[in-house]
């Protein structure tokens, strides 16, 4: 039987690296799958998808037609709008992060900031897109496919795309996500693999909203 444990990827390399059992894993980005490689747990990984930034929404938000691009998650563009970030530290609160950047200078506003949009940060992806799916947040910065399932299965939310370029200049972001066996068992150098393979790529892309690695 397959046992999960999710989390954010800094969180869950910390632990393994401090010894918490596990056979496989899947990081949400290099610099934490590295983490686990550095101390010596995992001798090689391998990328398998992609995952960008998106907009996810709530549907029943006042702001809910407003918001049409990362402007629309500034006060000024939305006086009162509540919008979640996920912290610093996690994969998706680091992407966030390299957006707003590359958003400030795309479109000549510097307020597009964490400091300036972020009413709140969450732990996780899961826990943000929890806050969005409740009400408790009119918006937040969230993965593609966090975003593509919540809006298909919970029905309660929304999203909006953020393009690759504005104004000719780079604008959306991409994690990449790896994955390797962290002992010698047969099943975890199996299902890592299979992780890794084109079929289960395929999925991921067809259904799930993540892009190729």
């Amino acid at each position: 039987d397959l046992v999960f444990s999710f989390g954010s990827s800094a969180t869950l390399a910390a632990q393994i690296v401090n010894g918490s059992p596990a056979d496989v894993f899947v990081s949400a980005s290099k610099s934490t799958m590295g983490t686990v490689t550095s101390a010596g747990v995992i001798s090689t990984s391998s990328q398998f998808a992609k995952n960008y930034a998106a907009i996810m929404f709530y549907k029943d938000s006042k702001f809910d037609e407003n918001i049409t691009s990362l402007l629309s998650l500034l006060d000024t563009s939305n006086p009162g709008i509540k919008v979640g970030l996920c912290v610093e530290t996690a994969p998706c609160g680091s992407l966030a992060d390299l957006v707003l950047k590359n958003a400030g200078e795309a479109y000549g506003n510097q307020s597009l900031n964490r400091v300036e949009i972020a009413d709140t940060e969450s732990p996780s992806v899961e826990d943000l897109v929890s806050k969005i799916e409740l009400g408790e947040l009119d918006a937040g910065i969230v993965y593609e496919s966090d975003c593509h399932f919540s809006a298909t299965s919970k029905k309660s939310s929304g999203c909006v795309e953020i393009p690759d370029m504005h104004n000719g200049k780079a604008l959306n972001l991409a994690n990449e996500y790896y994955v390797g066996a962290i002992n010698s068992k047969a099943n975890s150098r199996e299902f890592s693999q299979f992780i890794a393979s084109s079929a289960f790529q395929s999925i991921l892309q067809s259904k799930h909203g993540f892009s190729a690695p």
